[in-house]
């Protein structure tokens, strides 16, 4: 019984261990505040925000958004600084510490740059570069809702359906056109967002000649 109950503490130690090592941890910059990491909502502190993270290995999306003050020296005043949220993906292979901050970022001219166009930078505990990309939070958005529609009209096309009733693959159908209708617009915002300038007006003279 000892030499048992030595083995499944001796296992579940192992398996602690296993984790413990395999997990990342993210340090955040001051001036950057996270809201969610892979669609979950970071929950933060009332007296501060929260700059450390434990991820897996793996891919990874964060929500964030720029935040600053710097000194307005024209009107002799601390301005805030503050950009919209924007995602970061990235992943995670062996690194146990990594760190993303910001370019530097020295007064109040090169914030409000920052804030229109924010450039990060992702390093390991060892100074590596890692390779990171920066999304529109619609665009992320829409490219989730892509993924998902290419994985269900896989998954439909690999269902068999020869056994299905006459009635039943009435509804089915029924269904699916439904279906079609909302991916469909799913797929034409994509397609329309990722076409060049020249791709979007032959599309419009398409449009007037149907």
């Amino acid at each position: 019984m000892t030499r048992l109950f030595y083995i499944l503490c001796l296992g579940v130690l192992t398996s602690a261990v296993s984790l413990t090592l395999s997990a990342t941890s993210l340090t955040i910059s001051d001036n950057l505040i996270v809201s969610k990491i892979d669609d979950k909502t970071v929950e933060h502190g009332f007296i501060g925000k929260k700059s450390s993270f434990t991820l897996h290995q793996g891919e990874h999306a964060l929500v964030v958004r720029y935040k600053d003050v710097f000194e307005d020296l024209d009107f002799a005043e601390h301005r805030l600084i503050e950009s919209k949220e924007f995602v970061v993906k990235f992943s995670i292979a062996q690194e146990q510490q990594i760190k993303l901050t910001t370019v530097d970022i020295k007064d109040l001219q090169q914030a409000q740059n920052f804030a229109k166009a924010p450039e990060l930078i992702l390093k390991d505990d060892k100074n590596n570069q890692l390779v990171l990309e920066l999304l529109e939070v619609s665009d992320y958005k829409l490219a989730k809702q892509v993924d998902k529609v290419v994985s269900t009209l896989a998954k439909n096309k690999a269902t068999d359906k020869t056994e299905v009733t006459v009635e039943v693959h009435q509804v089915a159908t029924n269904a699916s056109n439904t279906l079609l209708q909302v991916d469909s617009l799913t797929m034409l915002k994509y397609w329309w967002q990722t076409a060049s300038h020249a791709e979007k007006n032959q599309f419009k003279q398409f449009l007037k000649e149907n």
